[in-house]
């Protein structure tokens, strides 16, 4: 079972911040150049991205959307309306014409981070 992930980013201390709000996790470790977010039995680091690197990086406001990863982050919220008002107020957005859906007993929502991620939210509804 995965556990975790690890996710790069240009802005630590902005997306740091957002997927903290998201689910009301705890940086349980950080230093200047990485944080450890811890929720229930998972652990999500953020790295920042070398300077030399991100200095070619330009996130535009609001973020380009980046679907094109095969791979999607789900984060179990407690509620969805409340998450879905920290993404806003965090700088990200819900994914362009993604309306929310059920799946295996969860409320589904795809929105974007503040860097453009495609991230699912899934708030527990009861089984299907």
């Amino acid at each position: 079972m995965i556990s975790g992930g690890v996710l790069y980013a240009k802005d630590l201390s902005k997306m740091v911040d957002f997927y903290v709000a998201l689910n009301g996790g705890t940086v349980e470790d950080a230093d200047d150049d990485f944080a450890l977010i811890t929720s229930g039995g998972t652990q999500f680091v953020i790295l920042e991205i070398p300077g030399h690197i991100s200095a070619q990086i330009q996130i535009s406001d609001p973020p380009r959307v980046r679907a094109e990863t095969p791979l999607k982050p789900v984060i179990s919220v407690p509620d969805m309306d409340r998450a879905v008002t920290a993404v806003t107020e965090g700088g990200g957005a819900l994914l362009p014409d993604a309306a929310q859906w059920r799946f295996k007993g969860n409320l589904v929502q795809d929105i974007v981070d503040p860097e453009g991620n495609v991230v699912q939210l899934w708030q527990p509804v009861g089984m299907e």
